[in-house]
């Protein structure tokens, strides 16, 4: 059940991050940075479900530790109380320490790769981020107890539509996700930016 909570934690940031992906596209100014800020927002449910292992590993610890051998009190439903705000808040700002950094990495990097190799870049995220949609629409039609081998056809459709169409939308309108050419320590001609 854990590695189900853990899997439904990144999947919830992966949808959070394909919605600010294509809230990104919609504003003009802001689509060189829709990758950046879909990353920023997928990068914490990973280090949500570390910080998870880690409270738990930690309760655990403190169990064998104190040795009381008080098993009432192990499984308090007061997790925050056990371990304070303080380890809430550093969490958080762990978490966003790391996600800015990935995403500052990110656009540093997309910065200074070829227009071909972005292009394929591009184009796979999006794919990625369509997939992301497909699955959201299974849980749905699961949801909606809608089954059948007709569903099942419906929804494998939806969901290569779904890929496909991201992924071609992505690569033939990549220069709109890329933003100016890096002025400073770069390896690529403008040309081929």
């Amino acid at each position: 059940m854990l590695p189900l909570l853990f899997a439904g934690i990144v999947f919830f940031f992966l949808l959070i991050g394909s919605i600010v992906f294509l809230a990104c596209l919609l504003v003009s100014r802001t689509r060189q940075y829709a990758l950046s800020a879909a990353l920023w927002c997928a990068m914490w449910g990973p280090c949500s479900v570390m910080l998870m292992v880690l409270a738990g590993v930690g309760l655990i610890a403190a169990a064998f530790v104190t040795k009381a051998g008080d098993l009432q009190t192990f499984h308090t439903p007061r997790l925050l109380s056990a371990f304070g705000w303080t380890y809430l808040i550093a969490g958080v700002l762990i978490t966003t320490v790391v996600a800015t950094a990935s995403t500052w990495i990110h656009q540093a990097v997309v910065r200074r790769i070829t227009f071909a190799l972005f292009r394929l870049y591009a184009a796979a995220v999006s794919a990625g981020i369509g997939s992301v949609f497909g699955w959201s629409l299974g849980w749905w039609m699961m949801y909606r107890e809608l089954s059948g081998y007709v569903w099942l056809f419906v929804w494998g459709i939806c969901m290569l539509a779904l890929i496909a169409g991201f992924g071609v939308a992505a690569y033939k309108g990549a220069r709109g996700l890329r933003g100016e050419a890096a002025r400073s320590f770069t390896w690529i001609t403008p040309a081929e930016f």
